[in-house]
C-alpha cells in the first residue's frame, strides 16, 4: 500500500485553499481520502490514468469545502465508483432520542440535518456508503475507526440545538466528527483524521505508527498528540497544509516542534509506504 499526500505547492493558483487530498493505492484499487479542490481532482485523475485505474472509491471525512470541493470534478469526469462518509439521516431516530425534545419531530430534524450537512446531501443519487455501517469495508487493509458513535450523537444533537454553540472540544461540530480511517501498511498502522477534535481521537493515538495531524496541523491539537505520544519517537506525523501561500495552518507547528518526524505538504507532495518507517529510524524529516 502507498499513500500519496497531495500538495498545492506547485499549482498555478497556489494562493488558493486547496485543503486535503490523500490517494490510497492498495495495489488493487485507488481510494481517495478527501478532495478539497479541482486542482487536487485533476492530480487524482492523472494518478488513476498512470496506474490503470478507471475509477476510485472516495471517502469524505466531513462536510467542509476544503475537504470535498474537488469531488464534483471527479464525479463529472466519471471517475468515482463509490462515496463513503457519515450518512446522518440513517441515524435520525438515535439523534432524535439524543436531542430528547418532544417539540422536535422526525421530519424537522431530517430537514435540519440536510441543511446543516448540505455538501454531503447534495450527493444524493450517487453510490453512497455509510462509514458507520457495521461490517462495511472498502478494503481488507482499511478500517473505519471513528468517530465514536456516542460522541457523534452528542455532537450532532448539540449542532441541531439552536440554543447551543456550533462547537465541541475546540472544533466546529462538522470538523470534530470527521471520519477516521485506519490503514495497514505492512506491519505498520496509519491513522487519517480529517479535522477531528483531539478528544475524538485521544484514545487511539498510541496505537499508530503514523498519524495525520488534524485540521492541517492545528498547533494545539498537535501539541496534545505529541504529549500523548511521549516516548514514541518513531511516529511519523502527516500534515496536509494546502491553505495557500498567504496563510499556513501549520506554520506555528513547524517553528516549535523541532525533532518530530513531520512530513508537510507545504514542502511538496510526498508518499508514505512501508519504506517510510524504516527511513524514519535514521532521523527526523525536515525539521
Amino acid at each position: 500500500m502507498i499513500l500519496k499526500v497531495l500538495s498545492s505547492k506547485n499549482y498555478e493558483n497556489n494562493d488558493k485553499n486547496c485543503g486535503d487530498c490523500i490517494i490510497i493505492d492498495t495495489g488493487e484499487k485507488a481510494i481517495i481520502y478527501d478532495c478539497g479542490c479541482e486542482e487536487h481532482a485533476q492530480e487524482v485523475i492523472k494518478y488513476l490514468d498512470n496506474n490503470n485505474y478507471e475509477k476510485a472509491d472516495v471517502i469524505i471525512s466531513h462536510n467542509d469545502a476544503d475537504h470535498c470541493d474537488g469531488l464534483k470534478f471527479l464525479i463529472d469526469n466519471k471517475r468515482v465508483a463509490t462515496i463513503t462518509t457519515v450518512l446522518l439521516l440513517k441515524h435520525i431516530d438515535d439523534i432524535l432520542d439524543e436531542i430528547n425534545d418532544k417539540r422536535r419531530t422526525r421530519d424537522s430534524i431530517k430537514k435540519q440535518i440536510s441543511e446543516y450537512f448540505d455538501n454531503i446531501y447534495k450527493l444524493s443519487g450517487s453510490n453512497l456508503n455509510d462509514s458507520l455501517d457495521e461490517g462495511f469495508s472498502l478494503d481488507s487493509s482499511l478500517n473505519f475507526v471513528g468517530p465514536d458513535y456516542e460522541y457523534l450523537l452528542e455532537a450532532v444533537a448539540k449542532a441541531l440545538d439552536n440554543s447551543e454553540s456550533d462547537n465541541i472540544d475546540m472544533e466546529t461540530i462538522v470538523n470534530a466528527i470527521s471520519v477516521q480511517v485506519e490503514l495497514i501498511i505492512g506491519k505498520h498502522k496509519v491513522l487519517l483524521t480529517g479535522d477531528a477534535s483531539y478528544i475524538a481521537i485521544e484514545d487511539k493515538i498510541r496505537e499508530y505508527d503514523a498519524i495525520q495531524l488534524p485540521h492541517h496541523g492545528k498547533f494545539q491539537s498537535a501539541l496534545d498528540i505529541f504529549k500523548k505520544n511521549d516516548g514514541r519517537e518513531e511516529v511519523i506525523y502527516i500534515v496536509s497544509d494546502n491553505t495557500g501561500n498567504s496563510v499556513g495552518g501549520s506554520d506555528e507547528l513547524m517553528k516549535n516542534c523541532i525533532g518530530k518526524k513531520i512530513k508537510n505538504t507545504k514542502s511538496g507532495e510526498f508518499n508514505i509506504d512501508n519504506s517510510s518507517f524504516e527511513v524514519s529510524k535514521l532521523g527526523s524529516y525536515g525539521i
